[in-house]
């Protein structure tokens, strides 16, 4: 297999079955977000076990903000440990674990236990947002500032397709979700999380069998245990962060239009059934559509960010955005709204895959994933914010249409955060360690 990049420091070569293995976990991921996240449970949810869409909408909204904060809170100490401890593969695998585990476990959710299927649902959303701070940290070590945004393009292309193909598989059970479903049709719809955690669990074996882990640990002090020498290495983390002051202006953008993105994918499908008369079929073709476009944009934003560079490439991919969610505002038939979700596509398929790829190239090798987790913690802490906006306006309002216009403005706040950074200065300012500014 050829190499992509050799270290300099006598490690093995990257080779292209490594890359590989990195993809696969967003292959696994993309199941569960697409399925459960997005459309067939989503729509379980709100038509089987709540029975009211409104309602549905508010819940839904409070449990991907009560997950993604517990995420948000915990990544970068999570991430310090990892680095610390070189053991950020162990860390991916409990996150991978709990979502097969408690995925699988939605089984039980049925007419009426809607505690049950939040906390369940909150349980695995927790173990994907967490997963996705480790297995982002492993990029810096995997690419270079010349093929960032294309290995980067490449894994969120292969979830993309992972969501189409996955969707597919769960096609029959899907059609039988709907307000009068029957007790033989609610058995057979229980079935789509079973199915996705079987499918999540295949797809990330690749990762583990493939992925090098290539944070080397470091011996804590006598009588200091990798938590406690973690935590240190947190708060050394949160006194230098500041030194990395493009990173910072880059975490906070991404605060800001991350939590746009978010609300979108969180209620893209009962927008379209609400609001357009949506079926359940037709949201089936519409996400098909989405996914298939999102794979082009991935990796044709990938390209271009290499090309032109990665901020002029968010920028574009935010334009994008704002023209989807004007365009999902002012659609009243269908025909419209499939050119709103080809554009939430093309952003989906770039924004957060071009994001990730510059703060890789603005991080510290030595300081990957604790660094990651503070994209974590930009991607979570006002990750809650727009989905208990958009729900409280749907519920207040009736409708969902003042709801995702306001979720623009997150677009155009995060433009203009985004605007004040260096990626010159940044690139340069991730050639000195922390450990390199705690000797200051």
């Amino acid at each position: 297999m050829t190499s992509t990049k050799t270290e300099g420091n006598g490690e093995a070569p990257v080779t292209r079955r490594e890359i590989l293995g990195w993809c696969m976990y967003d292959v696994a991921d993309s199941a569960f977000t697409t399925v459960i996240v997005t459309t067939a449970f989503a729509m379980y949810f709100a038509r089987v076990v709540v029975g009211n869409p409104s309602r549905a909408d508010q819940l839904w909204g409070w449990a991907a903000s009560i997950s993604e904060l517990a995420v948000g809170l915990a990544a970068p100490v999570l991430g310090a440990i990892a680095d610390y401890s070189g053991k950020r593969k162990r860390f991916l695998a409990a996150c991978a674990a709990a979502i097969v585990l408690f995925t699988a476990s939605l089984w039980l959710a049925r007419p009426g236990t809607v505690a049950l299927a939040l906390a369940l649902y909150v349980a695995a959303n927790i173990g994907f947002a967490g997963g996705g701070v480790f297995i982002d940290s492993f990029l810096p070590g995997i690419s270079t500032p010349e093929n960032a945004g294309r290995i980067s393009g490449l894994k969120w292309a292969m979830g993309y397709a992972s969501g189409l193909l996955s969707l597919a598989l769960c096609l029959p059970l899907a059609r039988h979700i709907k307000a009068d479903a029957t007790p033989a049709d609610i058995a057979r719809a229980r079935l789509i999380p079973v199915l996705v955690a079987a499918y999540y669990a295949l797809a990330v074996i690749p990762t583990f069998l493939f992925l090098r882990e290539r944070s080397r640990p470091e011996v804590p002090p006598p009588g200091v245990h990798y938590i406690r020498a973690g935590y240190a290495r947190f708060r050394r983390t949160l006194r230098h962060v500041g030194r990395y002051r493009q990173l910072t202006r880059l975490l906070v953008a991404f605060l800001i239009y991350n939590d746009g993105i978010v609300t979108v994918i969180y209620f893209a499908a009962r927008y379209a059934v609400d609001e357009i008369g949506f079926t359940e079929a037709d949201t089936v073709r519409l996400f098909i559509a989405l996914n298939v476009v999102a794979v082009a944009g991935a990796i044709l934003f990938g390209r271009l960010a290499d090309a032109v560079g990665q901020k002029k490439t968010i920028m574009l991919s935010l334009l994008v955005w704002l023209g989807a969610v004007l365009a999902a505002f002012f659609s009243h038939a269908k025909a419209s709204f499939y050119l709103a979700a080809g554009l939430a596509g093309v952003g989906m398929g770039s924004s957060q895959s071009v994001t990730r790829s510059m703060v890789a190239l603005f991080t510290p090798k030595e300081n990957a994933a604790e660094f990651f987790g503070f994209l974590g913690v930009a991607g979570k802490a006002l990750a809650f914010l727009g989905p208990v906006v958009f729900g409280t306006i749907s519920a207040h309002t009736g409708s969902k249409r003042p709801a995702i216009l306001v979720i623009g403005f997150f677009f155009l706040a995060g433009m203009a955060v985004l605007a004040t950074v260096d990626e010159r200065r940044g690139r340069e300012d991730a050639r000195i360690p922390l450990g390199a500014l705690s000797q200051d």
